[in-house]
């Protein structure tokens, strides 16, 4: 290993953990197994053994074949030499809508080619740096509110609530009334209760009656909505409005459609990075602080590192980035074991040809990070916290296509760089605030649903560092 990021080269090399994650079924699952309760809720406690061993595995259910891909060589023809010949299949795609509408997630064809090169500016590096005093700002509030009295605090809650003040201060210039109290439970609740159905639709079943939860999540969704096209035709209408990401997104919208398709793409993709941009960074933030909670000596080498660099910057924030790098060796690692979204499908569009396998038109191939980021043939101790994986020689020797967090080919995330400056500003701040340790008698149990997320929370103990 190299020494990046190490304050101490002379401390000695920590114990790993195990964090926590369903146990593999010793059997393939049947159809009985998969429609229990508990599948539905978290099919992560549904995959096989077989599944971290093989290259590939074929699977039909019901009227549909499944061909489940580890192979980084057949990944990166998938998602990127033949991506042609690969789209997200009709029924996710009809799932997702009911959430998240038209926009870039779920757009196929010159509709998503036309959205994402709309896009690209708003997210390019030098926009993501013009985000930073303000996510360092709002870190700080964060900080601010956070108790460090030794008493538990729910840090999955103020990860959800910190990463919505960066939603709607950086996207929607505060503008967007999303950001208090109870928010981040209602996104959780509408991303909860949309999975569900999304769910049960992948099995066909398309009048599956949503229930309760499905019915919250709408009422949820609707209500979000009306704020955001309220919020969009104001700018519409604006003669001199913010300069931040709406306005930008329906102006470059606005050039090549017409006031009304302008107004439905940007409200379409308004909801796209609410529920795809804060849900996964909340998410990511609270599984890092449950991995370092448990790491005491990998919490110490990221904690000196931040305040160094904190230290060092000054009173430029812009500065603090370049120098995390064991920082972002630990977010690297945690979007390993805890990856944003569980699985990628496609549905192939012509025959074609992968792991040796053959690939008929209409059958789906599927590839799960969750799987792929564990895989014991890829990755050495593959279950364990260890963020050494990512120091500089290690990423050096590993195949591209054996870790996707946030895809890969043409439609990897477009948010992925304002989502890993946001994530690093964050955690350093807290980190060189706070110690975080394990609430006793408290385990946090991953669930997968749009996103990986803890159920019931991350609830650590916090105590303020002196100095």
């Amino acid at each position: 290993m190299t020494d990046a990021g190490r304050t101490n080269t002379h401390s000695p090399t920590p114990v790993r953990f195990r964090p926590n994650a369903p146990e593999p079924l010793t059997h393939e699952p049947n159809l009985f197994e998969l429609f229990q309760p508990e599948a539905a809720r978290n099919p992560l406690t549904v995959i096989p053994e077989v599944a971290y061993e093989l290259p590939y595995r074929r699977v039909r259910m019901l009227h549909t074949v499944w061909h489940g891909i580890n192979d980084p060589d057949a990944i990166k023809r998938c998602l990127l030499d033949n991506a042609q010949n690969y789209e997200r299949p009709r029924l996710i795609r009809r799932a997702m809508r009911s959430t998240i509408g038209e926009g870039l997630l779920t757009a196929e064809g010159e509709s998503w080619r036309t959205q994402r090169r709309l896009m690209a500016p708003v997210f390019s590096p030098h926009a993501v740096e013009a985000f930073i005093p303000l996510f360092a700002m709002l870190a700080e509030r964060s900080v601010d509110r956070t108790p460090g009295d030794g008493g538990v605090v729910d840090m999955a809650a103020e990860a959800a609530r910190v990463t919505l003040d960066v939603i709607d201060a950086a996207l929607f210039s505060g503008e967007a009334g999303v950001a208090v109290g109870g928010a981040g439970e209602q996104v959780r609740e509408m991303i909860a209760g949309g999975t569900a159905v999304r769910l049960s639709t992948l099995f066909g079943l398309l009048d599956f009656d949503p229930g309760r939860a499905q019915r919250r999540a709408r009422a949820i969704r609707s209500e979000l909505l009306q704020r955001l096209e309220a919020l969009i035709r104001r700018r519409a209408e604006a003669v001199d409005p913010p300069e931040d990401f709406i306005t930008r997104l329906y102006t470059a919208f606005a050039a090549e459609h017409s006031r009304a398709a302008a107004i439905q793409l940007t409200l379409d993709n308004a909801m796209t990075f609410f529920v795809a941009g804060q849900e996964t960074t909340a998410n990511g933030l609270a599984w890092a602080l449950y991995l370092l909670s448990q790491d005491h000596q990998a919490q110490t080498w990221a904690q000196e590192e931040a305040r160094a660099a904190w230290a060092e910057a000054g009173d430029d924030p812009t500065a603090v980035l370049e120098r995390l790098p064991y920082l972002k060796m630990v977010w690297e690692e945690t979007l390993r074991l805890y990856p944003p979204a569980q699985r990628i499908d496609r549905e192939a569009l012509g025959d074609d040809e992968l792991c040796g396998r053959p690939i008929r038109k209409g059958e789906i191939v599927t590839i799960w990070p969750w799987v792929l980021h564990r895989h014991r043939t890829l990755w050495d101790e593959p279950d364990l916290f260890n963020p050494e994986n990512f120091d500089p020689e290690a990423k050096a020797g590993r195949h591209r296509y054996q870790y996707l967090p946030f895809g890969a080919g043409p439609r990897i995330c477009i948010g992925m760089g304002f989502a890993q400056a946001e994530a690093l500003i964050i955690l350093s701040r807290w980190l060189a605030a706070f110690r975080f340790s394990p609430a006793p008698e408290r385990t946090v149990e991953p669930v997968a649903g749009f996103t990986i997320r803890a159920e019931g929370g991350v609830p650590l103990i916090i105590e303020r560092r002196e100095g």
